[in-house]
């Protein structure tokens, strides 16, 4: 899932009207929220982890995917693989690095 995805499901699962509401529930501006949906930012490694309490995931799949579309935007192929590996384990390992340098 992509940042706008986690806002739009935090949207669902709050029955929050307006991005004004989402922002609110996580203690963000608007205006941090208009970049997400602009997609000219990605969500950092705290908001993850807020989104990922909030909806009752696990953090480390929030991570992932917010690390995934950071690297894709960044056009970095080894780190997407690294973090589509840890997403697909759930866990970060000797394996999951050695699939990234293979």
């Amino acid at each position: 899932m992509k940042t706008v995805d986690y806002i739009d499901a935090l949207k669902a699962a709050y029955s929050l009207a307006s991005d004004y509401a989402v922002a609110k529930k996580l203690g963000e501006s608007t205006s941090r929220l208009s970049t997400y949906r602009s997609g000219t930012c990605v969500m950092n490694d705290e908001m993850a982890i807020k989104i990922a309490y909030l909806l009752d995931l696990n953090p480390l799949q929030v991570l992932a995917d917010a690390h995934i579309e950071y690297e894709m935007k960044r056009g970095s192929n080894s780190m997407v693989i690294f973090w589509e590996e840890v997403k697909k384990s759930g866990k970060m390992d000797v394996k999951v690095l050695t699939k990234m340098v293979a």
